[in-house]
């Protein structure tokens, strides 16, 4: 085996660990990542489903007072 390819073989297995444990870090990071999402589009469900309740509520009541003027005195 020539020299070269005794010293990048060599120099491959020192970087082996670091790459590993990188990888294995940039996989933990991608599973709460996964998990991030899971979670927020759970919360956009639960607020869409909440969104469409008071929607038909206030459909139901009917007109819906403005509150924005009031009466003056």
């Amino acid at each position: 085996m020539p020299e070269s390819a005794r010293a990048r073989a060599d120099n491959q297995q020192q970087d082996l660990p670091r790459i590993r444990a990188e990888r294995d870090d940039l996989r933990s990071q991608a599973q709460l990542l996964a998990r991030m999402v899971q979670v927020l589009e759970i919360e956009n469900h639960q607020f869409k489903e909440a969104n469409t309740s008071l929607r038909g509520r206030v459909a139901a009541q009917g007109a819906v007072r403005d509150l924005t003027r009031r009466r003056r005195t």
